[in-house]
């Protein structure tokens, strides 16, 4: 099995030294270490320069676009069988792409998997780890407009009929769900490439939920998504907590953006086919304006008009 990694970064070069760091000590090499870098004059070429001896480097410079566009040119560009995506402030286990390769050999079904992901903290130049999860995922009320797709009646994380997304509480090491995690991710090639993701999301500022779009496409090429709970199982992740952050914030222009990736959601899907319903999708909307009214309000009126 060919393995690459693949790294997204943009204005983190003094995180990006902790990611590299980690999948150079990883107990299975991966076979190439895609990094696409948005130049930003912040030193990460620099940093990358240093790791070329200890990875495979494959740098590729992002002239333009968004964090989706960067991530659909790394899918496009690798050569291998599955690629892993790790965050460019989050480090990864020194057996994060040997579990990787294990879970993808097992499960000769999964078009992606996701592990477990834990805050970090840098104290100094020091990064403590610790079992804080990173996410905090509620499970959601059983609604009409939260009702699964057909093809995701068996998932405990799934995307509805309204492309908002629903989840429940599973027991299991191994369980179904759409419910990828983009800091600690892999996909197998076959099972996502050709999605359209860049033109998916040509109008998106924060490319909210492209995981479960990539989830997606893999379930029409008769692939399944899983999440693995179990530590000795799951790859494991540390993503380090700081302010400067892309797609999580505060503010109008942060919310606006946000709301526009779910209301936008319900045309992506319907582009590639799901059989979404539309009178779901507008009580979906209609109830999510109960809160943070005048952004979302805003962003529902112009993702409508422009749709995707």
């Amino acid at each position: 099995m060919i393995i690459s990694t693949a790294i997204v970064t943009y204005r983190r070069s003094w995180a990006l030294k902790y990611s590299l760091n980690s999948l150079s000590i990883q107990t299975r090499q991966p076979d190439e270490v895609i990094i696409i870098l948005k130049p930003s004059g912040d030193g990460s070429e620099e940093v990358v320069n240093e790791f070329r001896g200890k990875l495979p480097i494959n740098l590729i410079v992002q002239e333009s676009g968004g964090f989706v566009d960067a991530v659909d040119m790394a899918i496009r560009n690798s050569r291998s069988d599955v690629i892993l995506f790790l965050d460019d402030d989050a480090v990864a286990e020194e057996r994060w792409v040997e579990k990787y390769e294990h879970l993808f050999r097992d499960l000769k079904n999964a078009g992606g998997i996701s592990g477990l992901t834990y805050r970090a903290y840098l104290c100094g130049a020091e990064l403590v780890k610790t079992s804080e999860p990173f996410y905090q995922n509620e499970p959601t009320a059983e609604i009409f407009y939260r009702k699964p797709l057909e093809e995701y009646i068996d998932y405990c994380g799934w995307i509805s009929i309204s492309g908002f997304m629903g989840l429940k509480r599973c027991t299991g090491v191994v369980v179904k769900s759409t419910s990828l995690d983009g800091v600690n991710m892999g996909l197998r090639i076959d099972a996502v490439r050709g999605c359209p993701l860049s033109q998916l999301y040509r109008r998106s500022k924060k490319g909210i939920w492209n995981e479960k779009i990539l989830a997606y496409c893999a379930k029409k090429r008769g692939y399944d998504t899983y999440i693995v709970s179990e530590v000795s199982t799951a790859p494991v992740a540390w993503h380090i907590v700081h302010e400067n952050s892309l797609t999580r914030g505060r503010g109008f222009w942060h919310e606006f953006w946000l709301h526009y990736d779910r209301v936008a959601n319900f045309w992506r899907l319907k582009r590639l086919g799901a059989r979404v319903s539309y009178v779901a999708y507008l009580i979906a909307l209609l109830v999510a304006l109960r809160r943070r009214n005048l952004p979302r309000i805003l962003a529902t009126v112009y993702g409508l008009s422009v749709r995707i």
